[in-house]
């Protein structure tokens, strides 16, 4: 199983979801346009069987600065048109969403930390998040942009009113999240630690917060994971036989 995976920080990567991948001997194919010019995106999908799109700081419409975000919808374009699973996650979502003609926008305040996730009735008729997970769940969050849903898709996970569109899934199997379900607790505390100036400016007392949010909320979070992420590497392994 070979996974083309768009990573944009070294800090940003699968984590959690390495697990359920290490039950397929998934193997990962980095590209980070981000940090090396001559990580280029493929011209088509030949020769991977699924397609991943991590976090990043920038945001899916910067395009005349970062322009392989144009290249990146594409070849999410390109996967879902064979059928081959696609799973974008923060700004990944906001890619896939983008892909399909849906808008892209700022939040009025920036969502980090530890949010509450309501399943919607679609997603508990969904193949990955038609399971059983810890109730109330509560994923991580580090965004200052959303999206619509585009037309077609299904909506999967509700947010807070701020930030209703949390998930959904369009065609068979390209899904777009916008919590970092696969974050780790070490992971998301560099991630609070560095930040210059959102979580000053939104979350100012989220540092000392974070400790004991992550003591309630960890056991959860990687729960969904791995369910989640195992479920979608079904699906890869499914598709590859059937092809």
């Amino acid at each position: 199983m070979k996974v083309l995976l768009l990573q944009h920080h070294l800090s940003s990567g699968p984590a959690y979801l390495y697990e359920p991948a290490a039950r397929h001997d998934a193997v990962f194919d980095a590209r980070m346009p981000h940090l090396e010019t001559d990580h280029m995106l493929p011209d088509d999908d030949s020769g991977f069987d699924a397609y991943m799109l991590m976090g990043g700081i920038m945001n899916a419409g910067d395009v005349a600065e970062f322009p392989w975000l144009d290249q990146a919808a594409e070849v999410v374009r390109l996967f879902t048109a064979a059928e081959k699973p696609v799973l974008g996650i923060c700004l990944g979502s906001q890619i896939i969403a983008r892909a399909f003609g849906a808008r892209t926008y700022d939040l009025e305040a920036s969502e980090i930390g530890y949010i509450e996730a309501k399943v919607t009735a679609g997603g508990r008729d969904d193949r990955l998040l038609g399971q059983e997970f810890i109730d109330p769940l509560f994923l991580a969050e580090f965004h200052s942009q959303t999206f619509d849903i585009p037309e077609g898709g299904t909506k999967l996970i509700e947010g807070l009113p701020s930030c209703p569109n949390q998930a959904f899934r369009i065609a068979a199997a390209t899904y777009a999240f916008q919590p970092h379900f696969e974050v780790t607790p070490a992971s998301m505390t560099q991630w609070v630690e560095s930040s210059d100036k959102l979580v000053a400016q939104f979350v100012p007392d989220l540092p000392t917060q974070l400790p004991n949010l992550l003591n309630l909320h960890h056991y959860g979070a990687h729960d969904f994971c791995w369910k989640v992420g195992a479920a979608w590497f079904d699906l890869v392994a499914e598709r590859m036989r059937r092809s």
